[in-house]
């Protein structure tokens, strides 16, 4: 039994719609995975104070200390709240 072509445009139209909204999330997921930026070495968080604050980066940011991506130590990842 053949669909009538509206139904089959309407099916189209839905998964189109759901693979573009999905793609979208994995591509700025994707951009973004972490949000921080990598600013210098560290031992603990408060060595990071002084280099995720003004006046590179506005007061709100956070500054954490987190093993480096690339594995050699610690380092500060400035990230808005």
């Amino acid at each position: 039994m053949a669909l009538p072509k509206l139904q089959f445009v309407v099916i189209f139209v839905l998964c189109s719609l759901l693979v573009t909204c999905q793609s979208k999330d994995v591509r700025e997921n994707a951009a973004h995975p972490s949000h921080c930026v990598y600013k210098g070495l560290c031992v603990s968080n408060p060595d990071c104070k002084s280099q995720c604050g003004p006046p590179e980066f506005p007061p709100e940011t956070i500054g954490l200390c987190q093993a480096s991506p690339r594995g050699h130590g610690n380092i500060c990842c400035c990230a808005k709240d």
